[in-house]
C-alpha cells in the first residue's frame, strides 16, 4: 500500500488528489465556520474558501458531484437556459450575474456567504469557457495544479 503516489514529490504537500483535495477544504470551511477552535472564518473568507472547495468538488466527481447536480438542477426548476420559464427567459449569464450582486449587497453572514459561493462555483462555470464568469474557476484549477491535486 502506498500513501503517496509515485512523482508525487513534485508537489509541496504531496499527492492530494482531487478528492482528498475537497475532503480538506470540506472540513476547513465546516470547522472554520463553526470557529471554534483556532480558526474563524469571517464571511470573506468562509465564501473564498466555499468557491475553492466547490471548484473542488467539481474536479473530483463521484460522491462530490451530488451538491453540483441539486444545484443545476434547481436552476433548470427555476427555467434558466431552457426557454421560457416562470420567471421569463432567464439565461445562464443572468443567473451569474444574480449571484454577484447578491454577495456584494445581501446581508451575509459566513454560512450564507459559504452557501452562495457554494452556488456560484457550480453555476459559474457554466456560462462557458471564455466567459468573465469562467476566470475564477479557471484561476483556482491552475492553483490546485500547483498542490498537487
Amino acid at each position: 500500500m502506498y500513501l503517496a503516489a509515485p512523482g508525487s514529490t513534485s508537489s509541496v504537500f504531496g499527492f492530494l488528489g482531487s478528492g482528498g483535495l475537497a475532503l480538506c477544504l470540506t472540513a476547513l470551511l465546516v470547522f472554520g465556520i463553526i470557529g471554534k477552535g483556532s480558526v474563524k472564518l469571517t464571511t470573506f473568507k468562509a465564501g473564498l474558501v466555499a468557491l475553492a472547495t466547490g471548484s473542488a468538488y467539481s474536479a473530483a466527481g463521484k460522491i462530490w458531484a451530488n451538491p453540483q447536480q441539486v444545484v443545476e438542477q434547481g436552476w433548470t426548476g427555476l427555467g434558466v437556459g431552457g426557454g421560457p420559464g416562470p420567471f421569463g427567459e432567464v439565461g445562464i449569464g443572468a443567473a451569474c450575474l444574480l449571484l454577484l450582486i447578491l454577495m456584494l449587497v445581501a446581508p451575509l453572514n459566513p454560512v450564507r456567504a459559504a452557501i452562495l459561493c457554494l452556488i456560484a462555483s457550480f453555476t459559474w462555470p457554466n456560462a462557458g469557457t471564455g466567459s468573465v464568469w469562467d476566470t475564477p474557476g479557471q484561476l483556482l484549477a491552475a492553483l490546485f495544479l500547483i498542490f498537487g491535486a
